[in-house]
């Protein structure tokens, strides 16, 4: 495993010199020098609702259901007969020490309130801190995080359970001329499912506690005066701590394009990923993997249309990995300054490669809400309803209404 994990980092190496070799070729001649990440925190630093000096602090307080995530929600089966609640204060501070340097740091202590189980609630919270160098041609983010949450495993087990992670890396762009860039990211991560915290009865979730080395690099060319192709490469490592037969390397090869025009943007991206296990009884997966995003505003509407297509890690009996194919729809419609209306239809479908009693695993996911958002000075709350449904050939289906609360305070 060290072997392929240095022979990442020397890839990546060769493939950032080479860029900067190719930049002083060049003269880096810019026309529009802003990068990416850098127009990012510039955009965060307005944001901070508290300034002094150098200082900059961003802090809020929010209430959701403890497995919501903004970009793509789906219940799983713990929500069913009762209500899991997390209030979260997200705090960000902002260090700016010269003009090209940005020290950042996130704390989000939170109590996530449980409707089942052997606990009632247990705290929770995640921390980061970056470094940022921005500097002319090149953006740079050195980062360390720690995170010890509950969160919506979905797929695979369809529960509520408490991941904690460890990582630090170093991402960032180097743009060599106006039209032409590269993104790049390398990092180091452990995941655990801590038998100390809430997890699901009866399910060895900690079969998937395993260390992870990952390295991606994409070469960005603006073609066209309003799209931008590009092509990527990912290479990962997964060293498995309680179940060493899933230890595997993963690698990728695609590409795709950035379109943005007035109030519309579409990104596609496609291409080959093979998933090898060190163990040749696996079972290995070599496919094509995809995600799409269209965004558009017209007048008061705004629609959001994304999908999906990958391979996540599996606990279900003798299948090592399920290919995820799965896509979300949401509408918002600002009916006046302060009242927004939203609705939205998710849906996935999970496939299992290896046979249990004769036939294939799959499962079949799907929520329709509608809802609402009201914003007034400082606060912001709304809920969202809708009917969830879940069919599955081997675990219990499942459906039924489910809702949603969001309520966020900006001190």
């Amino acid at each position: 495993m060290g072997g392929v994990g240095t022979r990442i980092i020397t890839i990546l190496g060769i493939l950032l010199a080479s860029v900067s070799a190719l930049a002083q070729s060049q003269g880096l001649r810019d026309r529009d020098r802003d990068l990416e990440g850098t127009k990012k925190v510039l955009s965060e630093l307005q944001q901070a609702n508290i300034h002094s000096g150098r200082f900059y602090m961003l802090s809020r307080i929010r209430i959701s259901d403890a497995g919501f995530a903004e970009d793509y929600y789906l219940p799983t089966g713990d929500v069913q007969g009762g209500v899991n609640l997390r209030v979260e204060a997200p705090q960000r501070i902002y260090i700016v020490p010269r003009k090209k340097t940005v020290f950042t740091a996130d704390f989000v202590p939170g109590y996530t309130f449980l409707s089942g189980g052997r606990k009632s609630g247990q705290f929770d919270y995640s921390a980061r801190a970056d470094a940022h160098f921005l500097l002319n041609h090149v953006y740079l983010d050195f980062y360390t995080l720690l995170t010890d949450q509950l969160r919506a495993q979905v797929a695979d087990i369809n529960r509520l359970a408490t991941q904690r992670e460890e990582e630090s890396g170093v991402g960032g762009e180097l743009k060599y001329s106006s039209r032409t860039s590269a993104i790049f990211i390398a990092r180091y991560r452990t995941v655990e499912f801590p038998g100390k915290r809430f997890q699901p009865e009866d399910v060895p979730v900690n079969l998937l506690d395993r260390v992870e080395r990952n390295g991606r690099i994409a070469l960005h060319h603006k073609t066209f005066p309003l799209t931008s192709l590009f092509v990527a490469a990912e290479a990962s490592t997964y060293g498995f701590r309680n179940a060493t037969y899933k230890d595997s390397s993963r690698r990728y090869f695609g590409g795709g394009f950035n379109r943005a025009q007035g109030r519309t943007g579409l990104r596609i991206e496609a291409g080959q990923t093979r998933l090898d296990f060190d163990d040749p009884a696996q079972h290995d997966y070599s496919g094509i993997t995809a995600e799409a995003a269209l965004s558009r505003s017209f007048g008061r509407w705004s629609t959001t249309l994304s999908g999906t297509r990958d391979v996540g890690f599996s606990i279900f009996l003798n299948n090592n990995y399920y290919v995820l194919t799965g896509g979300r729809l949401a509408i918002d419609y600002a009916a006046t300054r302060r009242l927004t209306l939203r609705g939205s239809h998710a849906r996935e479908h999970d496939e299992y490669d290896f046979e249990v009693d004769g036939k294939l695993r799959r499962d079949n996911l799907s929520y329709t809400s509608l809802g609402f958002l009201y914003s007034f000075r400082r606060v912001r709350f709304g809920v969202d309803g809708g009917w969830f449904e879940r069919e599955s050939n081997f675990l219990e289906d499942d459906s039924g209404i489910r809702w949603v609360l969001h309520l966020s305070f900006t001190p």
